[in-house]
């Protein structure tokens, strides 16, 4: 049945001959021309790599938020013989031109830069020295800072230089999770750990310690690390800063099982995220970093024995919604979650978040309905209204569904769940997407009864039951 999605997604593009841009006209109107294209028709758009007058398209390729990594890589080669330099110049200018918020591409382009070999930075040592020493945009400050670090294979000389300059240090820390990971650098990371920890407990900036926490969980993610931020939550007076704790939720989340420590010492920490969430103002429930702490403390809960499993979630449920993350896999069009389950007429948040650079949505839908649903999706077009949620069919088999999500984007769907239970399914109704992404919100009479004997949902498609829950 995946044969089905080439010719679909070939079929839709046929439709439309790629735009043109006019390039014979001045700077500022090629500009405005390129910024009115979508990112579907930017990625078409006629180029040439061997025509200079293509320049301005290559170069939004290159920093246009929501595109994939391949059309990056087509926009640093293009620049490069264009302007004569190298791919590193050529990604250090990117990260200048990023407007100061767009840490979703400074993240792509870090990536990109810190991801090449390290010989090839060290030969550009005087290109980030240079811009260093003058007044840089603060993602070409973590571009330098990064590749120093990589060039040198030891974290120290950077990280002493980056110390002794006001602001500095922050810079360095938001580089460290665009170093590789591998048998090349774990002894850099190492180091960047150990330096990290140990700023850790002298640093009282909300903004520094924001960033080495979140550094620390890239650089580390062992049982060290785990410890570490397990403390900024146990260990903080109540009223402590909200977003370092927010931080090391964040941190905590990412972390591999391999890293949690035995059931003992994990319930101290599901205990005082249970604390954190009921310290907070039920009107500031809902917002992301408290809605983390909730998917935590439901994870640290399920490692946990009887009775304290059932206590945990317990006062969770009753402080919360049911709160249930999914996220797409880049550049693999499927959802991480094969199913997750609800309480009949209980209310839930399911979020969605998007960190491919494909457009994705999320539709949930009755029982047995996954072909009907994903049928009528395939023939509509996209809506010219952006107010209106693109491939959504106005059926009655459709309960819930988020806009279409670029990049980076983070979809809610706050509801009641059904109170008939069943195998419902969800699914992205992106024409062909739906081959790959669905699954099956199973909602069940009582929750808690389900998690003392629970039951696994059957696969829409193959119908057999799910060999497993996460993708």
């Amino acid at each position: 049945m995946t044969g089905v999605l080439p010719f679909v997604l070939a079929l839709l593009v046929a439709q439309t001959p790629p735009p043109k841009i006019l390039l014979d006209q001045s700077p500022r109107a090629v500009e405005y021309q390129i910024g009115r294209l979508t990112n579907d028709e930017l990625a078409r758009v006629e180029r040439h790599p061997d025509d200079p007058r293509y320049r301005p398209i290559y170069a939004a390729l290159l920093t246009r938020k929501g595109l994939s990594r391949q059309l990056r890589d087509e926009a640093v080669a293009a620049l490069t013989t264009y302007d004569k330099t190298s791919p590193t110049q050529v990604l250090i200018d990117g990260l200048g031109k990023l407007p100061g918020d767009d840490d979703q591409t400074a993240g792509k382009l870090l990536a990109m830069l810190l991801g090449q070999p390290a010989e090839t930075l060290r030969a550009q040592r005087d290109l980030f020295q240079k811009a260093l020493d003058a007044p840089s945009p603060p993602f070409v400050l973590e571009g330098a800072y990064g590749a120093l670090t990589i060039a040198d294979g030891a974290a120290a000389p950077t990280w002493q230089a980056a110390a002794a300059r006001e602001g500095r240090l922050v810079l360095l820390l938001r580089a460290v999770p665009a170093i590789p990971s591998g048998d090349n650098t774990r002894t850099l990371r190492d180091q960047l750990a150990a330096a990290i920890a140990a700023r850790l407990t002298t640093t009282g900036d909300p903004v520094e310690r924001v960033a080495a926490l979140s550094a620390l969980a890239s650089a580390r993610p062992d049982t060290a690390t785990f410890a570490i931020l397990s403390r900024e939550i146990t260990a903080s007076p109540a009223g402590a800063d909200a977003s370092t704790k927010a931080a090391a939720v964040a941190g905590l989340l990412a972390m591999p099982p391999a890293a949690r420590p035995p059931a003992a010492d994990i319930e101290p920490l599901a205990r005082a995220v249970t604390a954190l969430v009921r310290d907070t103002p039920a009107r500031r429930r809902t917002e992301p970093g408290i809605l983390q702490a909730v998917q935590l403390g439901e994870e640290l809960a399920s490692a946990l024995p009887d009775p304290s499993r059932v206590d945990v979630r317990r006062e969770l449920r009753a402080l919360s919604v049911r709160v249930i993350r999914l996220e797409t896999r880049p550049e693999q069009m499927l959802f991480d979650l094969n199913w997750f389950v609800v309480e009949a007429g209980k209310p839930v948040q399911v979020s969605l978040t998007n960190p491919d650079a494909m457009p994705h949505n999320l539709v949930i839908a009755r029982p047995g309905t996954l072909n009907e649903v994903a049928t009528a999706a395939i023939s509509m077009q996209m809506p010219t209204d952006p107010n209106t949620k693109a491939f959504v069919p106005d059926l009655p088999a459709v309960l819930q569904a988020t806009k279409l999500l670029s990049e980076g984007d983070i979809g809610l769907l706050n509801f009641t769940a059904p109170a008939q239970p069943g195998e419902y399914v969800f699914l992205c109704t992106f024409p062909g997407h739906w081959v790959r992404m669905y699954g099956v919100m199973l909602v069940v009479d009582n929750l808690e009864a389900w998690e003392a004997h629970p039951t696994t949902p059957t696969d829409p498609i193959t119908k057999q039951p799910y060999a497993s829950q996460r993708k």
